[in-house]
């Protein structure tokens, strides 16, 4: 894959993931792949390998009541990163989320190879994710 089309590959996935056809996004990701989720909730840490990242994103869906949702504010691509801006939401249990988020996305030889999380409110995702069950 070529320089600008990042953008391209990286709105697939987040479609992917929108519609809950998460066995596509192993398509895109590397067989090492590392997802770092921020914070102190019980989903936080180091999610490793395609099925350690599929697990996470599961969960997010799960965890919620299939109420996770993330819209995409923009992409900013180049020959080997992107960067997502977006808006998670959910609720679930009286509580609910809403938190802009930047994922970085490491790219090479078209699968992503690492992805971090960085969140513009981590107390609210922290204690959001930390009381729901």
């Amino acid at each position: 894959m070529q320089q600008g089309n990042y953008d391209t590959l990286i709105r697939k996935t987040y479609g992917d993931f929108e519609v809950g056809d998460l066995d596509l996004l192993k398509v895109v990701m590397a067989d090492d792949v590392v997802w770092h989720e921020p914070g102190r909730n019980p989903l936080a840490g180091d999610h490793r390998g395609p099925d350690g990242v599929l697990a996470l994103l599961a969960e997010l869906k799960q965890r919620s009541g299939d109420t996770f949702q993330i819209e995409v504010l923009d992409v900013f691509s180049n020959a080997e990163r992107a960067v997502v801006l977006q808006r998670e939401t959910a609720s679930s249990n009286g509580k609910s989320l809403d938190v802009i988020a930047a994922v970085e996305f490491e790219i090479h030889h078209g699968k992503v190879t690492e992805a971090t999380v960085f969140h513009s409110d981590a107390y609210q995702f922290d204690a959001f994710w930390s009381d729901v069950s």
